[in-house]
């Protein structure tokens, strides 16, 4: 049976010591287990709090606990490298997201004109 966890079965496993880890640990043995983006831009929030390294943290975990699907999984490794360059991490999983859907992003947030995401501005929309 596939069931999905959230960020706390990741931090479980991610922080070195956590009340949950041996569950979690466990929970890996008896049961398929996925996740979604959200839960590993929660693990990126938290980053600060736990100080782990991230970039190397995610890509394990994502073998441990993987996403729904291969387009989902690029968009997390996108996310972190997008983060780790600098954005925040709300718009690093955006510019992943629209990077991986081959789409644009319409937005005012200039930091997606440094990466490989095509922005429209939305502070000219009004002036067409």
């Amino acid at each position: 049976m596939t069931v999905y966890v959230e960020t706390d079965f990741l931090l479980a496993l991610a922080k070195d010591s956590d009340w949950l880890q041996s569950s979690a640990e466990d929970a890996l043995g008896k049961h398929e287990v996925e996740t979604s983006a959200f839960s590993y831009l929660e693990l990126v929030l938290a980053r600060e709090r736990y100080e782990f390294d991230y970039v190397s943290l995610v890509a394990n975990l994502l073998e441990l606990v993987p996403v729904r699907d291969e387009q989902e999984k690029q968009v997390v490794l996108k996310a972190v490298n997008y983060y780790d360059e600098g954005m925040t991490a709300f718009d690093a999983f955006h510019a992943a997201t629209t990077e991986t859907r081959g789409m644009d992003v319409l937005s005012s947030e200039t930091g997606y004109d440094d990466i490989e995401v095509s922005r429209v501005p939305l502070e000219s929309i009004d002036e067409e």
